[in-house]
């Protein structure tokens, strides 16, 4: 059953790269075009009026910012830029015009944000009123499993967009797939209709941002027209999804998390290159800093040398019930997991972050850092280094 896949490989587990952090407080005319390079065929849609994403506080038009709980705002003003009744590339490149780069960003994620929970508001309006007359949908949750792949693992983790919806989903599925072989959900339950409702609810205020998929009434009509409302916002949202796009991730919420520690010149918030101070493991610095021969600003060792590091992490989705959102930089130290054994650090002893050398990846565990060839790119273990972030 591909649902039971999708539960497995899915929902779980997706592999995110936080080597290069785009500072979230300072968001670039290139972030900008990074992400809309990502997600081409959603700068076509059409933005309505909506109090959740365009809503008014102390006289002023806002839109919400949640690109994670740790940024210095929750809502940009969006005075002097016209968004509804626009396309989202003219809403983008009126943001670009007037260097409003941070409301242009938060535009793009809330448009993606309202266009996957309308499609799954949606999906949970028919599966309500497929079984009100006892009609079977198991294939259509399969269609339904597969297009959610292509948004949650790619695009909604990658962005980190609320998992409480789609997790409230497969809860309800995963409860009611021993009491109805393969899905057979061919009579009326009232207690199944009433769980649906309840994940109606959490995405009801975050739907229809987007014209594309029309908000259509679903309740009394023949099982013929609800079958054609789904099969029509299939195609519609296929239609809009990237073609491809990289599951890493390259985000984080902590103004000056990539700070250079080798010199005050260099702490714009955005290193590619991430260097870490040996032998103490103290960091960073920039391939910038001339650090050989100098003490570590943090515990006044000399520096001997410098070791770069290429993060990779493994980050649970779902864990024991709705989780809060994931840490959106592993380099952080929060809920960073082995890239080896998939084990939160913090729960391994001792929890300490190592990356391989001289290859330098990570993160690897206490337990796992003495392997014998690199779980990424597969080079000899020379030897290892315990990051102090």
């Amino acid at each position: 059953m591909l649902l039971n896949k999708v539960k497995l490989i899915l929902f779980f587990i997706h592999t995110i790269n936080q080597s290069i952090c785009v500072n979230l407080n300072n968001i670039t005319c290139r972030d900008i075009q990074d992400l809309k390079m990502q997600y081409p065929y959603m700068m076509h849609v059409t933005l309505k009026d909506h109090p959740n994403y365009i809503f008014s506080y102390n006289g002023l038009k806002y839109c919400p910012v949640h690109f994670s709980h740790v940024i210095d705002c929750e809502r940009v003003p969006c005075e002097g830029i016209e968004i509804t009744d626009g396309t989202l590339e003219c809403v983008i490149n009126s943001c670009f015009n007037h260097k409003r780069y941070t409301l242009g960003y938060a535009i793009i994620l809330n448009a993606i944000e309202s266009l996957g929970f309308t499609y799954m508001y949606q999906f949970c309006e028919f599966a309500i009123e497929m079984n009100k007359i006892g009609a079977n949908i198991s294939y259509y949750l399969d269609q339904f499993s597969e297009i959610l792949h292509s948004i949650i693992v790619p695009i909604f983790n990658k962005e980190w967009i609320s998992p409480e919806p789609y997790e409230c989903i497969l809860n309800v599925y995963k409860e009611y797939r021993h009491k109805y072989k393969n899905y057979e959900f061919n009579k009326v339950d009232e207690k199944y209709m009433s769980d649906l409702l309840i994940c109606k609810n959490l995405m009801k205020d975050k739907v229809h941002f987007l014209t594309d998929l029309p908000k259509k009434s679903m309740n009394n009509i023949s099982k013929k027209k609800l079958i054609k409302i789904q099969s029509d916002n299939n195609e519609i949202i296929e239609r809009l999804l990237p073609s491809s796009i990289s599951t890493f991730k390259d985000i984080t919420g902590y103004k000056n998390e990539t700070l250079c520690l080798g010199s005050t010149l260099h702490n714009s918030g955005k290193i590619r290159e991430i260097r870490i101070f040996l032998t103490c493991g103290h960091g960073w610095s920039c391939r910038y800093c001339d650090v050989l021969n100098k003490q570590c600003p943090v515990c006044h060792q000399p520096i001997t040398g410098t070791q770069d590091i290429h993060i990779e992490t493994p980050a649970s989705i779902v864990e024991n019930g709705l989780v809060i959102l994931q840490p959106r930089c592993v380099l952080d130290g929060r809920e960073a997991r082995c890239i080896s054994c998939h084990s939160q650090i913090k729960d391994v002893n001792p929890p300490n972050k190592y990356v391989m050398r001289p290859c330098g990846h990570g993160w690897y565990c206490s337990k796992c850092i003495d392997s014998a060839n690199c779980t990424k790119c597969r080079s000899e273990f020379k030897d290892k280094l315990c990051v102090k972030i």
